[in-house]
């Protein structure tokens, strides 16, 4: 199942239009509508198109899971699906889009998108009028001000994406150490760089140009908190709703139920369209294999964090009535290998680079599913972002004519680190389903060139914010690779690489500088990236990211990602949108049956 982190991925056609169209603070229509890109169901068709367009209101929206969320509190929330589901019942002064097609920032909260200087670096925002909290008290700015100022308490969320803010709001130090040490730590100080002139008007000062800052206020990061219901870390167990559902009971790790919220108003709500009376989110811990037969039998209507097995996709793909309500996107990800620098003997890059000649994509591909489950990958920016290489232009680590590797290269490698009859190492994942065939893979490449790799398991809630997330406990559990993915925060570079890449990003803990890559090359071209929109720059920069984190040898790009959907016939407005990570829009999806 796809626990990956990070929310938006992207249509590969479109992303820089949609991103010119946010930066001059352009919006359209946002809700789904029965339109021309309306239509019934069919194989892919919801990532065009809404299937089955329907006003009929009623019934529950049954979804299943592999595993908990990291955190239902945005401050800590960096699940692509959570972000998705976050839609339900957390608002923010922008949203995306809810209709299938490139990623756009268009207003929630917000009267329209933020108002800049000419420099990018004074941004206000106006929030809308009725927009109430589950008690009905009024959302306010100072709402939003607070939700933001939460990010610098990092000892209690240090696994969102608050890094975005931290030094961008706040002086810090060399070591990215802000000045502001947050609301708990200090009550009764405040951001000075956040005004909030009336309980309407947000102002927010920024230290650089950031052309692409209503793409912040998008991330479920920045939504607003009510002060006096915040209880801190413990706030993930019932997170105060000013969307159109509030949750109803919570049971960490096994299941969810969000009800509707009878204090929202769609006068005020231009992205949700909701139509459910309720959604029930089931978790089946690690097993992927019963979430899928839950969905065949129709006991479920999606699996919320990710596509279907290997079983359950063959059968689907040999059934045209089956096939007909499954989608198959590309989903802005890459999956990659973390081959990690500061455990031996892969603190020598050779060594590193030994195990990029010798694994076989060919059979990872195969493991995931077989092209369906995407495009083998030569480097780490996916399509869409800018600086992405096709293989034929860009092949660091080539390894062969069939991509099942390079076994004398290898082989040449362990000689230069000094292993030339290999080694041994530890291979940190999340067991289950397509993960156990990946490793299973991993093992066969690694072991004809004399690399044995052992299993070493995390658990899904915990995997990528303590487990990989925690460069000490990478060296103390001795892990030498590690499973994962990786798809933009928001379609620009700075939004792929930012916390995957840069020397900022390495922390203690909730890191996502899973290798503890630190280049120069790499920071100084995220940091232009981020003060820019001029194409040809942004595309030259992207390149300079791309080959110097594939310089580096520490991440093994395998596939940019496909995901492979089964979804209920019953459902209807049924739609795929990277500005949800290419997941389905849950938020504005019906029954036909009001069941």
């Amino acid at each position: 199942m796809s626990y990956t982190r990070r929310a938006t991925s992207l249509a590969a056609v479109g992303a820089v239009a949609a991103l010119a169209l946010a930066a001059c603070g352009g919006s359209g229509s946002n809700g789904p509508t029965a339109s021309s890109s309306s239509g019934g169901s069919g194989f892919n068709a919801a990532i065009t198109s809404v299937v089955n367009p329907s006003t009929k209101a009623g019934g529950t929206l049954k979804l299943s899971a592999t595993g908990d969320c990291d955190a239902w509190d945005g401050a800590n929330m960096y699940y692509a699906f959570c972000w998705d589901l976050s839609r339900l019942y957390m608002r923010n002064l922008m949203g995306y889009q809810s209709k299938p097609g490139p990623t756009q920032a268009v207003p929630d909260l917000a009267t329209k998108a933020g108002e800049h200087d000419a420099d990018f670096k004074t941004w206000t925002y106006h929030l809308k009028d009725g927009v109430k909290w589950q008690d009905g008290s009024p959302v306010t700015s100072a709402d939003v001000k607070y939700g933001v100022e939460r990010l610098w308490a990092t000892d209690v969320f240090g696994t969102g994406a608050g890094f975005y803010f931290t030094c961008l709001l706040d002086t810090c130090s060399a070591d990215g150490t802000p000045t502001y040490k947050g609301p708990y730590a200090d009550p009764s100080g405040q951001l000075s760089t956040i005004e909030t002139p009336d309980d309407k008007t947000i102002v927010f000062h920024l230290n650089a140009s950031t052309p692409t800052f209503d793409y912040y206020m998008s991330l479920p990061t920045s939504a607003p908190v009510k002060k006096d219901k915040d209880t801190g870390k413990s706030y993930t167990n019932n997170v105060f709703a000013n969307g159109p559902f509030k949750f109803g009971t919570y049971s960490p790790g096994k299941s969810v139920e969000w009800v509707r919220n009878d204090q929202w108003s769609q006068s005020t709500d231009s992205i949700r369209k909701p139509l459910v009376d309720k959604v029930d989110l089931t978790i089946y811990p690690d097993n992927p294999d019963a979430a899928d037969q839950h969905l065949k039998a129709g006991d479920t209507d999606l699996e919320a964090d990710g596509g279907v097995q290997a079983t359950l996709q063959a059968q689907i793909a040999a059934d045209p009535k089956l096939k007909a309500n499954a989608d198959n996107p590309a989903t802005g990800f890459t999956r990659y290998l973390v081959v990690f620098q500061t455990v031996a003997p892969l603190t020598n890059a050779d060594c590193r680079k030994a195990i990029f000649y010798a694994i076989n994509k060919s059979d990872l591909q195969l493991a995931r599913g077989g092209t369906s489950a995407g495009a083998i990958a030569s480097s780490m920016t996916p399509p869409g972002i800018p600086g992405h290489e096709e293989p034929s232009a860009y092949n660091p680590y080539p390894d062969g004519s069939d991509n099942t590797g390079d076994l004398a290269k290898a082989k040449e490698e362990l000689q230069k680190c000094g292993q030339p009859n290999g080694f041994n190492l530890k291979m940190a994942y999340v067991p289950g389903g397509k993960a156990d065939k990946v490793l299973a893979a991993t093992q066969q490449a690694l072991k004809r060139v004399g690399i044995t790799v052992t299993p070493l398991a995390g658990e899904q809630a915990s995997y990528y914010s303590t487990f990989i997330g925690s460069p000490q406990n990478v060296i103390n559990k001795g892990m030498g690779m590690a499973q994962a993915a990786w798809g933009p925060d928001f379609p620009t570079l700075p939004g792929y690489y930012q916390n995957i890449a840069t020397t900022g990003a390495i922390k203690p803990s909730g890191t996502s500088n899973y290798a503890s890559l630190s280049d120069p090359k790499v920071d100084d071209g995220v940091t232009q990236a981020s003060g820019t929109t001029d194409e040809n720059k942004l595309e030259d920069l992207g390149k300079q990211v791309n080959h110097a984190v594939m310089d580096g040898a520490v991440y093994l790009p395998y596939l940019w990602d496909s995901a492979y959907y089964y979804r209920n016939p019953r459902l209807t407005n049924v739609y795929l949108t990277p500005g949800t990570g290419f997941y389905y829009d849950y938020v504005n999806i019906g029954t036909s049956d009001g069941k």
